[in-house]
């Protein structure tokens, strides 16, 4: 009986758990744009890097939250997301190995299908408002990661989200797309990409 009345009392928060679990992985959607829209006085070239000391096996594990995130270590803006590194070293990591990096941003897309990639060593995950574009999560030598494929209802600037990190050895991250029209993959050019400074 005691054991009757345990499950039941248990059952309706795994419910809860599991419900919430399904819809943090459902599909969020198109992506929307910035609302309001940025204006070009407000913006800065490149995505606004934060970086944390850590060793990580997957995206998951990287800091989220708005406290974790705010221990993170701010470095100059990332202009392109095109780089490769034999040491491991990347942008101003200050490390070799065992990094991570947070990029926040936004990115000028015209309406259209767009596809998305990324060459990368290790793990990345780039969101587009809240839709993921780009999942290759885990520790893993260089490759090219999946096709994302969004349509983008309206010209305009996007949230754009990076999450990249380096366990060991060598590094890479390099963001491609093959906008509307377009014949294939070409790297995402660094006038796309922008930031609004911190006051």
């Amino acid at each position: 009986m005691r054991l009757r009345k345990l499950i039941l009392g248990i059952l309706p928060a795994l419910l809860l758990a599991a419900c919430a679990t399904q819809q943090d992985s459902r599909p969020a959607g198109p992506p929307q744009p910035a609302t309001p829209q940025p204006t070009a006085a407000q913006l800065s070239p490149g995505l606004s890097p934060l970086y944390f000391i850590a060793q990580l096996d997957h995206v998951d594990n990287m800091p989220r939250s708005p406290a974790d995130l705010a221990k993170g270590r701010r470095g100059p803006a990332i202009l392109q997301l095109d780089a490769e590194s034999g040491s491991g070293r990347m942008w101003d990591s200050q490390a070799t190995e065992g990094f991570a990096v947070h990029m926040t941003g936004m990115i000028q897309l015209e309406a259209g299908i767009y596809r998305f990639a990324a060459f990368a060593n290790d793990g990345i995950r780039i969101t587009i408002d809240r839709t993921r574009v780009v999942d290759d999560p885990d520790v893993h030598a260089g490759r090219l990661s999946p096709l994302g494929e969004v349509r983008i209802s309206q010209p305009a600037w996007y949230p754009i989200t990076v999450q990249y990190f380096q366990k060991r050895g060598t590094a890479a991250l390099k963001f491609q797309w093959q906008p509307p029209g377009a014949g294939g993959l070409m790297t995402v050019p660094a006038a796309a990409l922008a930031h609004m400074p911190a006051k």
